[in-house]
């Protein structure tokens, strides 16, 4: 099934790879289901208080993951360890600690010299270094992450996740040009999937954060209509994806809404999506002033 994705990816056949790819995340997921690792059993643990807004108990949990991977050596998992308790540390707002676990993910990747866990975890310390403001090092995290990505069909939709989050730094240090071109180029890599009739989570998720980079853009240039119109496209992709992070991202996405609404003039739409952002908020077990991550 992997086999038939790329060979659909490389033909350019979005909708069959999309089909393959759907097939291939099913037939893992009955395997690890099948034969779960201890580390799995602590993940799965962690997910069913993630969905009830435990999140101290979900921390003790990733942070047990954490302790086994370490003590196995493999640096492919204790990266993967770092990201998701990186990924809960984020939602809770708490950037800094985030920050030193992107940082430590990274250095565990270099040491795999595998280029597509390396892409993950510097996109994932660009989006951390953005959040506590720390603009040259994102930067630098973010143009790495797109310099290390090999040419081919196969990768297009990391490069064009890697040009979207460089076109958000770029925008951060008041580079509109420059982040208005790398928007073009991701565009142009993005374009098939959107319209594509089922999307995967990967390429839903690159379309919404393209939307909201977009959004962030048109604000720049003082064009709060289009800055309306690209955030209604962000909410509508935002809104397939599933799980606690997903929705955290849809409420400031709907807040960020809310604060152009409002700049426009429509109050009422205002309320709505505020409403509805602090409905997502509740539900989370979230505080209505602690600032939530990009993506």
């Amino acid at each position: 099934m992997i086999g038939s994705w790329a060979e659909a990816t490389s033909a350019g056949n979005t909708q069959e790879a999309q089909n393959a790819a759907i097939m291939a995340y099913r037939m893992a997921e009955a395997q690890a289901l099948n034969n779960p690792t201890p580390s799995l059993l602590l993940k799965q643990e962690a997910g069913d208080l993630e969905s009830k807004g435990d999140w101290s108990g979900a921390e003790a949990v990733y942070r047990k993951v954490l302790a086994l991977e370490e003590s196995t050596g493999n640096f492919g998992s204790i990266a993967q360890a770092h990201l998701d308790l990186c990924q809960l540390l984020r939602l809770l707002g708490r950037s800094a600690e985030a920050g030193q676990l992107a940082v430590a993910a990274t250095a565990s990747a270099r040491r795999t010299e595998i280029f597509p866990l390396i892409y993950v975890t510097l996109e994932n310390e660009a989006r951390c270094a953005l959040e506590r403001g720390a603009l040259p090092e994102a930067r630098v995290a973010a143009a790495e992450a797109l310099q290390i990505l090999e040419p081919g069909k196969l990768y297009e939709l990391m490069r064009a996740r890697a040009l979207t989050t460089l076109a958000r730094c770029l925008l951060a240090t008041n580079d509109s040009a420059g982040a208005e071109l790398h928007l073009l180029l991701a565009w142009e890599l993005l374009k098939s999937h959107a319209s594509a009739s089922l999307l995967l989570p990967g390429p839903t998720s690159a379309l919404a954060n393209w939307w909201e980079v977009k959004s962030r853009l048109e604000e720049r240039q003082g064009n709060l209509p289009g800055a309306l119109a690209a955030l209604t496209h962000a909410i509508e992709f935002r809104r397939l994806l599933g799980g606690p992070y997903a929705l955290g991202a849809l409420a400031r996405t709907l807040e960020r809404l809310g604060a152009i609404s409002r700049a426009t003039g429509d109050f009422a739409g205002q309320e709505l999506v505020l409403r509805e952002a602090k409905c997502i908020r509740d539900g989370l077990k979230l505080s209505p002033n602690q600032q939530l991550p990009s993506d």
